[in-house]
């Protein structure tokens, strides 16, 4: 497969999310945003800290610790620190854990929040604030939700789930 050089990064649609994405501020959120996403994150914290006792989630836990390494991000309810990616998997399993997590039925019957977990990492790793954390999750939502919305015969088709296409 050749790749069209006439092209250029403005022509593609992901010039314009990213470039949208760039420029968003938190400043720019409306209120009615900021409440459902802070709704959103005690809903996804709540499974995570009870998903971090089960008994599968310790397996999984303990696998990596016995793997090693160290890190700057924090697994739910352990302590334990790790490379961003491996938090953020944990942190996600934490909250898949009892299965008490969200549900979308609209256009994909899926859990958006399975995306937490990596803006969470990011923030932690960078030392960065909740109201990055909030700018980031809806960030990543929004995407989210409109990957669900116009591509889902086409995710399906090909195998993919927009959650983990975005997330």
């Amino acid at each position: 497969m050749s790749h069209d050089t006439t092209k250029s990064n403005k022509d593609f649609i992901s010039y314009d999310l990213a470039n949208w994405a760039a420029n968003l501020t938190y400043e720019k959120l409306s209120p009615e945003a900021i409440h459902s996403a802070k709704l959103f994150l005690y809903d996804s914290l709540g499974c995570a800290l009870g998903g971090s006792k089960q008994h599968d989630v310790e397996i999984t836990l303990d696998h990596f610790k016995d793997m090693g390494g160290t890190g700057t991000c924090t697994v739910f309810g352990s302590g334990f620190k790790t490379d961003p990616v491996t938090a953020a998997f944990l942190n996600a399993l934490c909250i898949r854990a009892m299965d008490y997590n969200d549900i979308y039925w609209k256009a994909d019957p899926s859990h958006p929040s399975d995306i937490i977990p990596a803006p969470l990492s990011i923030c932690e790793m960078n030392g960065l604030t909740g109201k990055d954390l909030i700018l980031g999750d809806l960030l990543e939502l929004r995407m989210w939700s409109n990957a669900t919305l116009i591509g889902n015969s086409y995710f399906y088709a090909t195998a993919w789930n927009p959650s983990g296409k975005v997330g």
